[in-house]
């Protein structure tokens, strides 16, 4: 069981449109299959369960002008483009791909090397 907070997004959260998030990598990675403890500003007096979902994927992801995704650290990289880049910006919640960019450059920097974890619907905490 693992806790993801989020500062952004609640309501694509909410409603399904968001079911992946970018983070740096773990020092206890999340596994496919695990649970996912969804907080909106966990450490906030605003605290508040979203719920829980259910890990469907994590894939190792290179962001700098584009995206490089790889499902394990050896494998080969799939590179997006194009419509692939604003489809992938929009799962995680962004308008569209130079929103994504613009967030990780100002909030870490570019380029930046983490993970993509995916779940299944947030299911309610109630």
């Amino acid at each position: 069981m693992a806790g993801i907070s989020f500062s952004v997004f609640k309501d694509k959260i909410l409603s399904g449109a968001k079911r992946q998030t970018i983070r740096a990598v773990r020092k206890n990675p999340i596994k496919e299959g695990e649970i996912l403890y969804m907080w909106w500003k966990q450490r906030s007096p605003e605290r508040e369960k979203l719920g829980e979902a259910t890990c469907t994927s994590i894939k190792h992801v290179f962001i700098n002008n584009g995206v490089e995704i790889k499902k394990k650290e050896d494998d080969f990289a799939a590179f997006l483009s194009g419509e692939q880049l604003e489809e992938f910006a929009i799962a995680d919640g962004f308008n569209n791909w130079q929103e994504l960019v613009e967030f990780f450059e100002s909030t870490h920097g570019l380029p930046f090397e983490g993970i993509v974890i995916q779940w299944d619907s947030v299911k309610s905490p109630f």
